[in-house]
């Protein structure tokens, strides 16, 4: 099915931004911007809990104490490092009134951001959204509901709730990343469920390979479709 998507560019609205001091050609203007790149730059080859404030001060040349003028410390940076993947997520526009397939769209291409960026689906889900970014992708994701005659009310509990979808989602992919990265074989779970006790879990062990087989895109395009067929019902109800 054909979907239109857009793209916001616009930046994020903050206080006034310092002037930085520096003019030296070798050394580029520091700014929230330039902080912002660098922070997200080591997030995606590092991730989350591997990322100091020093390693962003290295990676913009400066001193840690510098980025406190842009940023009251890390627990905002990474919340503005996260508004700043909101805000870069295309939105998926519906084709021939179809919002359930757009809604849908916008979801996967909220969880592909986030997965991209290892750990910042643990900051989203413990960050209340506020920013720009996040509540750009609040309000398409309610006009595409409005569209679908969602009532107010379950489309208000929608939005929090394929935030948390999102932001999980992303969370568990970096653990079985990082399991990957141990040595940890997927087929551990599969040897526990088929050799379970057959009288006490008869269905675990029978659907043994069902339950571990399905691979990840499958996982998420099911529950993203639950979630939705979901939401219909509901508001019939």
């Amino acid at each position: 099915m054909a979907i239109v998507s857009t793209r916001y560019t616009g930046g994020m609205p903050l206080p006034a931004e310092p002037v930085s001091r520096r003019d030296r050609p070798a050394k580029p203007p520091l700014s929230r911007r330039s902080i912002l790149d660098a922070t997200l730059g080591l997030i995606r080859e590092r991730g989350v809990e591997a990322v100091t404030l020093r390693d962003v001060a290295a990676a913009v040349n400066t001193g840690p104490a510098s980025l406190y003028a842009y940023f009251g410390g890390r627990d905002v940076l990474l919340e503005h490092a996260l508004d700043d993947v909101y805000a870069g997520i295309e939105l998926v526009a519906p084709v021939d009134g179809d919002w359930r397939a757009a809604l849908a769209a916008t979801v996967v291409n909220t969880v592909d951001a986030l997965e991209s960026f290892p750990g910042l689906g643990a900051v989203a889900l413990g960050t209340i959204p506020t920013l720009p970014g996040a509540l750009r992708l609040a309000e398409h994701e309610l006009a595409l509901m409005e569209a679908g005659g969602i009532p107010d009310a379950d489309a208000a509990l929608a939005v929090d709730l394929i935030a948390q979808f999102a932001a999980s989602t992303a969370v568990e992919r970096t653990v079985r990343d990082r399991s990957a990265v141990a040595g940890i074989p997927d087929s551990d779970a599969l040897a526990v469920y088929s050799t379970a006790d057959p009288e006490l879990f008869p269905r675990v062990r029978r659907l043994a390979p069902a339950l571990t087989g399905a691979d990840e895109r499958r996982r998420r395009d099911f529950a993203i479709d639950v979630m939705i067929s979901g939401l219909t019902s509901v508001s019939r109800a």
